[in-house]
């Protein structure tokens, strides 16, 4: 018999919260996920839908019929629980000044900049996150803010 998937809560919180944090791929399958099709049918639907049911199931977003439904922590904020290492912290804050000094201006850079350099905690850079993608949004650059919130997202991830 083949496999049947559903949405877990968190897969259900994820389609009415649009985080940033599911790929755009992942989001179309985990749309597509209804309790009625297969992963044969998934994969008929979406190339390469193999690997993001999988990535599915790692997010606790979807789960095969028969097992428990659960509502784990959410994965929106499972980055942002402590700071990543000075590396990726580094790619993190390169990203967001670059993004910045394009569609903010040089004041916003700097304002950045300096709240990077003070971060203590993961909860200190999610706030600074949704105050940069809030001003990107506010001034009319909601593509700037969907594309820099994908990015630091797969910087987090990876």
């Amino acid at each position: 018999m083949a496999t049947i998937y559903h949405k877990t809560e968190l897969g259900q919180q994820e389609l009415v919260s649009r985080s940033g944090q599911v790929p755009p791929k992942a989001r179309q399958l985990l749309i597509m996920v209804d309790g009625r099709r297969s992963f044969d049918d998934l994969t008929a639907l979406m190339p390469g839908a193999a690997e993001v049911i999988r990535l599915l199931e790692q997010l606790k977003l979807i789960t095969p019929e028969g097992a428990p439904r659960s509502a784990d922590t959410p994965v929106v904020h499972g980055a942002y629980d402590k700071l990543p290492s000075s590396e990726r912290l580094y790619q993190v804050k390169r990203a967001v000044l670059l993004v910045a000094r394009e569609y903010l201006g040089e004041g916003w850079e700097s304002r950045l900049s300096g709240r990077f350099d003070t971060l203590r905690e993961g909860p200190e850079l999610e706030a600074l996150i949704e105050e940069w993608l809030t001003a990107l949004r506010r001034s009319g650059h909601r593509g700037a803010a969907d594309t820099g919130q994908r990015a630091v997202a797969t910087i987090l991830a990876s």
